[in-house]
């Protein structure tokens, strides 16, 4: 991302809470897709991939929103204490990086009962 579109994403209101929200929606939305369909997995084998694309799917938006958390970062030339508009976009950015890290890892670990566990046994 280059520094012109990174301009555009603390200047954007949903872009900037896409960024920091972002892997919290995608988490919730695999993990309600995971539980919906593990049953329905166990009884029929070929549903166990679409646990495989929705994790896909869902760390693919958590790894764009981190990106973007970064971004927000990258453009900001104050510290968060400074109180100013610069600091408190560097502060939502930092926030972005550690709460879309920590659902890329939660989408990832749920997903990979699905390989390492046997979820039907």
């Amino acid at each position: 991302m280059n520094v012109t579109t990174a301009g555009r994403v603390s200047r954007s209101f949903l872009a900037t809470w896409f960024a920091v929200l972002g892997g919290i929606g995608a988490w919730l939305v695999h993990l309600t897709y995971a539980a919906s369909v593990v049953e329905l997995a166990c009884e029929h084998p070929g549903w166990i991939w679409t646990i495989h694309g929705v994790t896909a799917v869902t760390a693919l938006v958590t790894v764009v929103a981190i990106a973007m958390s970064a971004a927000l970062v990258r453009e900001s030339s104050d510290p968060e204490s400074a109180g100013t508009r610069s600091g408190q976009i560097r502060f939502l950015g930092l926030m972005g990086l550690l709460v879309g890290g920590i659902n890329l890892a939660l989408i990832l670990l749920e997903g990979s009962f699905a390989i390492f566990l046997r979820p039907c046994a």
